[in-house]
């Protein structure tokens, strides 16, 4: 090192080595004969380890707070304070800022980008402020950040291989990241663009509302997504980085140019073959001139297409709904066997032949998958099953929109060519069949949804009176296989009226757009809003109903609000004053007795299991400082209201176009099939509910009986296994009889993945080859932590709200409502009977056809989801300002 000079000018970083810049500056100017770079020098790698020489060659971190101490007093030589002076004062006097970044030789690799392990210093305006950037930056070598992660790649702890890139910092009306290939699939198809106003670092470090560009490599369309962007970073007067709000008329306007976005995409790929790989691109531009900041190696991508075959995709979006945190392997085991027969009998009656649904087998049978106990989407399954059907351009949007999926995808698989004779021949006529079976269905659903619900009843009748408890476990066995048989297998009306509402809602929302001038993109939920009629509504009314009673009955209020909750429903059972609340208790467990948060997991507890819970949720309403949340009468006036401004919105936009009479009979048939479609969807999910409530049953009496035979140590024990385990126990073909062992072994992991929150993945990830070897770290950067004070979701439900947050995790936990806004990771169905209790909900999680947004809207709550990093901003007691129409979410600051 002794050769290597300590400071490089911007003259020569083109010809200056990796091991002496460091990888951020020697990536970057590799690009700098076709793309504009702001003028910069280096501090080289030669500088850290003669600070530091009496500590190179030390091995062990021992060391290191020594090392820290020593960097953080060392005195600079005054040589090396003039060579850097010499460098930045000529930007200095000419008024520029400089930014001041990391350069490791291990940075900006082809595996590894360090991607915020070091530190950045940005606005430096002065020599002092410029040598303590330097040091900032050299002590980020040594942090506990950057030792951990080094580790964790399987290298040295300790490296001193550290340069620093100070650049001029150019003040960008606009910036972001590009790509050079889709960072969610790999996909080289497409450069994808995300930009913000202001610095680049509201995006990558602040995660601020942004704007999505995606261009075609090929024929250079652009497809945008432009975000509501409120806020932006700048530099400030005295050189400081500030939040500023953005100015009113360019929050939803595009923060580049069709020109910029052009030309960046060309200089994006010019980059790409000049280096070899894909690239991640940090730009800007300034008074119409595009520069490039940093250009790394995608890490998240291989460097080659990966294989069809082992590429998958996996997104939890709404299933979090219903399977939140772990799930165990029995649910899992029965939901995945639920969705593939479930959804082969839905192709096959819309018209699908047999053998197409055979050759997709493999997609059927994997349409979801479980990573350290969560449950995932198998997006590319998805994605190839909804080609089976016509429209697939279309209907891929839909189901995006109703699985709440964030980021679009396409399957780079194509379809093989076809002769003529074929497609005129025999895969035209095929097509023209299954539309007109489409079509039949649609027309035909009234029926078809009123025969499924005769159905379902007759067998539910007979089957929720059997006491499963003491039957022999082969007669449970041969029920389950009856109940698969006659529910399961002709589960076929729910998923029709799914599709259904899928088109119909999809619809309905570009209607709104084109015709109504819906430019937020949520008048549609007014308009679905209070159609009436939902079952899952009912048990918030009911319960509504009985604190009413309660309420009025002096004696009973204080019984349920003073005594122990746990007594209640045998206190309250045995006194003959309360005879007509008794009968109320008794109709909800009736009706809604197998409802409870994550009633889909097979391993939950119901109300039935546990009435008690009946009572502290109206002990909750009856301690509310505010008892007209209980008042169903209300809650019908402000489900009407919105769906009346929303309906005289909607009309009022019609009469002003061409032809209006006959858009207005076009849009009220699309408006009563996409309601009447919704309140199918939400009635025929009870339903599944009461399926599971049934099979809970089985499985805890199957848990008792080998319990009782010491197989297994708890009846809860039985769902560790999984269905085919059980059964094949009961019928003698299980390959391992020691059932207790696997329950052992797998409460161990799942115990690990509950205590450890570190290891649970990304809401998005993807796998290449062994799915649970090789995971692919997906996650973009621009995922990072929002901190402006404006939080942006999809609005369900409009209204303005102002008030207190509540912020729940658990609803069996909620022992009072404590404030006027529901904040929530995830809901599921039986979070409702909470909502009456809130003026605004706000969801982390779910989409806009999601069971809880669905409910909320049906009562008229305004109500906004997919906020992203929602409960990591807001803490219980924080005053918030939200609107359900656009979604947004603003935190108020003390004194605001």
């Amino acid at each position: 090192m002794i050769d290597v000079p300590l400071v490089i000018p911007n003259a020569e970083l083109h010809q200056a080595p990796r091991a002496v810049i460091g990888g951020k500056a020697h990536q970057l100017f590799q690009v700098r004969s076709f793309a504009s770079i702001p003028t910069s020098f280096v501090v080289t790698t030669a500088a850290l380890p003669r600070l530091l020489h009496e500590y190179v060659g030390l091995s062990g971190e021992e060391t290191l707070p020594k090392m820290r101490d020593h960097l953080s007093h060392v005195a600079l030589p005054d040589d090396w304070i003039q060579q850097i002076r010499n460098e930045a004062e000529p930007l200095f006097a000419a008024g520029k800022r400089l930014a001041v970044r990391s350069s490791a030789v291990s940075e900006d690799g082809q595996s590894l980008s360090f991607a915020g392990i070091h530190t950045s210093v940005l606005g430096v305006d002065n020599l002092n402020d410029l040598l303590s950037a330097l040091r900032q930056v050299w002590l980020s070598a040594l942090s506990p950040r950057a030792i951990s992660y080094r580790k964790q790649h399987g290298l040295l702890a300790v490296s001193l291989e550290m340069a620093v890139l100070v650049q001029e910092l150019i003040p960008t009306e606009s910036a972001g990241v590009c790509f050079t290939c889709d960072p969610t699939t790999a996909s080289d198809q497409q450069i994808v663009i995300h930009s913000v106003w202001g610095l680049g670092e509201g995006l990558v470090s602040h995660g601020l509302a942004h704007d999505i560009f995606c261009v075609d490599r090929h024929t250079r369309t652009v497809r945008q997504q432009l975000g509501h962007k409120t806020t932006r970073l700048t530099i400030g007067q005295s050189g400081e980085v500030q939040m500023v709000d953005v100015q009113a008329d360019h929050c939803a306007a595009s923060s580049l140019s069709e020109h910029d976005v052009q030309h960046l995409a060309k200089t994006a790929i010019l980059a790409e073959t000049r280096l070899g790989s894909y690239q991640d691109i940090e730009f800007g531009v300034s008074d119409g001139q595009l520069y490039l900041f940093q250009t790394r190696p995608v890490t998240a991508t291989q460097p080659a297409p990966l294989s069809n075959d082992s590429h998958q995709v996996w997104d939890n979006s709404n299933i979090i709904e219903s399977y939140s945190g772990t799930t165990t392997p029995m649910t899992f085991s029965f939901i995945r066997r639920a969705y593939s027969i479930v959804y082969r009998c839905f192709a096959e009656v819309m018209g699908i032949s047999a053998a197409n649904v055979e050759q997709h087998r493999d997609a059927f049978d994997n349409m979801l998958g479980i990573f350290r106990g969560r449950v995932y989407y198998n997006l590319k399954n998805w994605y190839r099953l909804i080609r089976l059907f016509p429209g697939y351009e279309y209907n891929r949007t839909y189901m995006e929109a109703m699985m709440g999926v964030k980021q679009s995808m396409t399957l780079a698989d194509a379809s093989p060519p076809v002769s003529s004779i074929r497609r005129w021949f025999v895969e035209f006529p095929a097509l023209c069949l299954l539309l007109a079976r489409c079509f039949l269905n649609f027309i035909r659903i009234r029926p078809i949804v009123a025969r499924f619900d005769l159905h379902f009843q007759r067998h539910y009748d007979e089957w929720s009176r059997i006491d499963f408890r003491g039957m022999p476990p082969q007669q449970i066995a041969a029920l389950y296989d009856m109940m698969e048989g006659k529910m399961l297998w002709n589960w076929k009306a729910p998923i029709i009226n799914d599709f259904y509402v899928m088109v119909f809602y999809g619809v309905l929302k570009a209607l709104c757009r084109k015709w109504c001038h819906d430019t937020s993109g949520t008048m549609q939920n007014g308009l679905v809003s209070g159609s009436g009629g939902l079952l899952s509504e009912a048990p918030a009314r009911l319960l509504m109903q009985m604190t009413h009673v309660a309420d009025s009955d002096p004696a009973l209020r204080r019984i349920i609000i003073t005594e122990d909750v746990e007594t209640l429903p045998s206190r309250i059972a045995d006194d003959e004053r309360f005879v007509e609340f008794q009968c109320l208790v008794q109709r909800f467990l009736d009706d809604f007795g197998l409802r409870s948060p994550s009633e889909l997991k097979l391993e939950s507890t119901s109300y039935r299991d546990e009435p008690q819970r009946i009572y502290q949720l109206i002990r909750s309403y009856l301690q509310t400082k505010n008892p007209a949340i209980w008042n169903a009468d209300k809650i019908r006036e402000r489900e009407l209201a919105v769906r009346h401004q929303a309906e005289t919105q909607a009309f009022a936009a019609l009469r002003s176009r061409r032809r209006w009479w006959f858009r207005r009979r076009v849009f009220k048939w699309v408006l009563s099939n996409a309601r009447q479609g919704i309140v199918n969807r939400e009635n025929m999910r009870f339903a599944r509910t009461r399926v599971y409530g049934i099979l809970r049953s089985m499985l805890r009496a199957m848990g008792q009986t080998f319990t009782e035979h010491g197989v297994l140590q708890s009846r809860e024990d039985i769902f560790y296994l999984t269905l085919d385990e059980v059964w094949s126990y009961v019928r003698g073909t299980a390959v391992s009889a020691n059932l207790q062992g696997l329950v052992d072994t797998r409460r161990r992991e799942y115990a690990g993945y509950e205590q450890d929150q570190l290891a649970a993945l990304p809401n998005r990830f993807e796998t290449a080859g062994l799915p649970y070897v090789d995971l692919i770290n997906t996650q973009s950067r621009t995922a990072s932590q929002n901190l402006s004070d404006t939080l942006q979701g999809v609005g369900c439900c409009p209204g303005l709200v102002s008030g207190v947050t509540q912020v729940v995790r658990d609803p069996n936990d909620v022992s009072a409502f404590e404030g006027q806004i529901l904040v929530a990771e995830h809901t599921d169905p039986g979070w409702v009977a909470l909502f009456p209790a809130f003026a605004g909900i706000l969801v982390e999680r779910g989409s806009v056809l999601s069971h809880s947004a669905i409910v909320a809207r049906e009562m008229g709550i305004p109500t906004i989801v997919s906020v992203a990093g929602l409960t990591n901003r807001v803490q219980s007691g924080q005053h918030v300002e939200m609107d359900g129409r656009a979604g947004t979410v603003r935190l108020i600051r003390t004194g605001d």
